[in-house]
């Protein structure tokens, strides 16, 4: 049995689509929508609407084995693969200072004649 429509949502680091099932202990657990019998190490079960919980069958307590009912999957985390950033684009004699190296202060400004500063005395 695999999450419905509403369950699924999309990982922000790679883009595939995850669903979350709760542990005993109340964390939130990112797994693969797909079932996999194979290589699924957390065991999974819908229980209501949209209420998935899970257990880890590598646990110690983990002494017997998935139920009927019960669908292996595996953590999001370990078929995570992050995208790639962006490509930059340096052009030569543009490229911004490198980080840490301090920047020389900005030339004075040129005053204009018909421009009055506005340092007045208090009185």
């Amino acid at each position: 049995m695999e999450p419905n429509s509403r369950e699924k949502t999309i990982c922000t680091q790679c883009g595939k689509p995850i669903f979350f099932a709760v542990t005993r202990n109340g964390e939130r657990q990112p797994l693969d929508v797909k079932p996999d019998p194979v290589r699924g190490s957390v065991a999974a079960y819908r229980q209501g609407v949209r209420l998935w919980w899970c257990r880890s069958l590598l646990a110690a307590a983990a002494d017997y084995p998935p139920h009927p009912l019960e669908e292996r999957f595996v953590p999001h985390q370990l078929t995570c693969r992050p995208r790639r950033p962006a490509v930059q684009l340096v052009i030569p004699g543009l490229a911004a200072d490198p980080p840490g190296r301090p920047q020389a202060p900005a030339p004075p400004q040129p005053r204009l004649d018909n421009v009055i500063p506005l340092r007045r005395r208090r009185t």
